[in-house]
């Protein structure tokens, strides 16, 4: 299971993400979708930042499957 942490710069991300709406639409989402998160950065096998538009998204994710 990933350990996983949501920065608040995009250039300190390993990814960047963008939820979609639909699952059919989703992307690379294995990469995090069964991972946790945790509270600190120094915690995280990976690091991702949240993108408003999809074509800046590496991963694309429903907000179901999303970490918790």
């Amino acid at each position: 299971m990933a350990k996983i942490f949501i920065v608040n710069h995009q250039n300190q991300a390993d990814y960047k993400v963008f939820i979609c709406n639909f699952e059919s639409q989703q992307k690379n989402h294995q990469l995090i979708a069964n991972g946790k998160l945790v509270r600190f950065q120094n915690q995280a096998d990976i690091k991702i930042f949240i993108v408003k538009f999809q074509n800046q998204a590496d991963i694309l994710i429903h907000s179901k499957n999303l970490p918790k």
